[in-house]
C-alpha cells in the first residue's frame, strides 16, 4: 500500500435517543460513500411516539432518517436501501402511502418485515436505511 493513499473519511451522528448510549451505537456511521442510519422509530428524544397511525410515524421516521444523511454530507437521493419492520401488515398500506410520497421517484430498494413487537406497543414503524453518496 502506497503512503500516498487517501485516508477513508469516517464521520459518526449521535441522537438524543435513550438507548444509544445504554446499548453503545450511533445513529448514523458514514465510512468512505457509504452511510449507515440505525433504525429509527417515530420517537423524539425524550421517548414521546411521534405519530398515531403508520403514515404519520413513517413521515415522521423518514424525516428523521433525512437529517441525520444531512448531518453525514448526503440526503434522501443517496439512499439506495431500506429495511422496515412494521408492527403488523395491517399497517402496510399507510406506510406505503408516506413511503412513496417520501422517497418519490427515489426508488431505494426496500425489505419489510413484521414483527410480533416493537420496544414500546405504540411503535408501528422502524426503518433502517443505506445510502450511497456518489456526487
Amino acid at each position: 500500500m502506497s503512503n500516498n493513499a487517501t485516508p477513508v473519511i469516517r464521520k459518526t451522528v449521535f441522537s438524543p435517543s435513550l438507548w444509544e448510549g445504554k446499548m453503545g451505537y450511533s445513529r448514523g456511521k458514514r465510512v468512505g460513500d457509504h452511510i449507515y442510519i440505525a433504525g429509527c422509530v417515530a420517537c423524539d428524544g425524550r421517548g414521546n411516539i411521534m405519530g398515531t397511525d403508520a403514515y404519520q410515524q413513517t413521515i415522521f421516521i423518514i424525516e428523521k432518517i433525512e437529517k441525520y444523511l444531512l448531518e453525514l454530507d448526503a440526503g434522501l437521493t443517496e439512499v439506495v436501501s431500506t429495511v422496515t419492520h412494521l408492527r403488523d401488515f395491517v399497517f402496510f398500506d399507510d406506510y406505503c402511502r408516506a413511503f412513496k410520497e417520501k422517497f418519490g421517484d427515489i426508488g431505494p430498494v426496500n425489505t419489510t418485515i413484521a414483527v410480533d413487537s416493537m420496544v414500546k406497543p405504540e411503535h408501528l414503524v422502524e426503518i433502517t436505511a443505506i445510502a450511497i453518496d456518489s456526487r
